[in-house]
């Protein structure tokens, strides 16, 4: 289905531990799909689950895509804030590897937020600003939640402070968008 729609990416999760004959062979299993596709599959970053005081490993060979040698990842900011995990750092581990991200938030909390960027603790502007610097060349993909938005004018503006979000700290304009300055020619 990727070759029919021209993608480039997909994004896979690790097997949970309990899919065995999936989880089996996962690492080598992307490597020989990406060679005899030509798509990339970019394992997401995960989390261990918490229960009470205790972390549950539920992903197999693990939640963080930057330990195992996949050659293309992506990082959900959401799944970074459940895991406690610092999305830049990750990034630096990651490299050039890293080929897709989840823009998103979260808080402390054990739940999978999905909040509007700059809503949680993550360090979501910290992240795309290191994105920036880094020269990051793949795609940034907003993920929000707005199930609690009981309008679509409240989806609407969710989604548009997200995107205005993304715009500010990964310093670049959206297509079809110019600023003041080069909509007069570039004069001050």
């Amino acid at each position: 289905m990727a070759r029919e729609v021209g993608a480039e990416v997909v994004v896979v999760h690790p097997p949970f531990r309990w899919q065995r004959e999936y989880a089996r062979d996962f690492v080598n299993g992307i490597a020989a799909l990406e060679e005899s596709s030509g798509i990339a599959f970019a394992v997401e970053n995960m989390y261990p689950w918490r229960a009470s005081r205790r972390h549950l490993e539920m992903y197999v060979p693990g939640w963080d895509p930057s330990e195992e040698p996949y050659a293309n990842t992506t990082i959900d900011l959401s799944h970074a804030s459940i895991a406690r995990a610092d999305p830049v750092a990750m990034a630096e581990r990651l490299g050039p590897r890293l080929r897709h991200v989840h823009l998103t938030d979260g808080t402390d909390s054990a739940k999978d937020e999905h909040l509007v960027p700059g809503r949680g603790t993550t360090g979501a502007a910290d992240f795309l600003r290191h994105l920036a610097r880094a020269g990051f060349a793949g795609e940034v993909v907003l993920e929000i939640n707005t199930r609690r938005c009981a309008t679509r004018e409240e989806r609407e503006a969710d989604l548009r402070e997200s995107l205005e979000f993304a715009i500010e700290h990964l310093g670049a304009e959206p297509a079809g968008r110019r600023t003041d300055e080069a909509a007069s020619g570039g004069a001050p």
